[in-house]
């Protein structure tokens, strides 16, 4: 596995707000073992792994680094950055943006930053740009 492995579980661990404690009660592993995790001084096995797929972990980032799109779930921290830079874009444009259209904008600019967890402005400021 990567170096970055355990920096990745840590992320995922504190995105989900959880102790190493609870993590090592939910594997079966000690909260040494869960510490070793972290530290990048052991890997986990696939059981761990599965039941921490179980708990909302995104298993495939911490394999790989590659944030998978979260259809059906938000992630309310890339929310909040969509909805800040598209008013931003909107209000340097001078416009006034209807709410049906400004809503399909977010969505536009939401599902582009999705895959990866960042919103680019320049996207977002094209997408105001199309209103034209």
């Amino acid at each position: 596995m990567p170096s970055d492995f355990c920096a990745r579980l840590v992320a995922e661990r504190r995105r989900l707000s959880v102790t190493q404690a609870e993590v090592a009660g939910w594997t079966n592993v000690h909260r040494k073992t869960q510490a070793a995790y972290e530290a990048g001084e052991r890997y986990p096995d696939a059981a761990y792994l599965m039941t921490l797929l179980e708990h909302g972990f995104d298993v495939t980032y911490l394999l790989t680094g590659q944030v998978a799109p979260r259809y059906g779930s938000v992630d309310t921290d890339l929310l909040e950055s969509v909805f800040v830079t598209l008013e931003r874009c909107i209000e340097a444009a001078k416009r006034q943006v209807a709410p049906t259209e400004k809503a399909k904008l977010f969505s536009l600019i939401y599902q582009a930053a999705a895959e990866s967890g960042r919103v680019d402005p320049l996207v977002a400021q094209k997408a105001v740009d199309l209103l034209d």
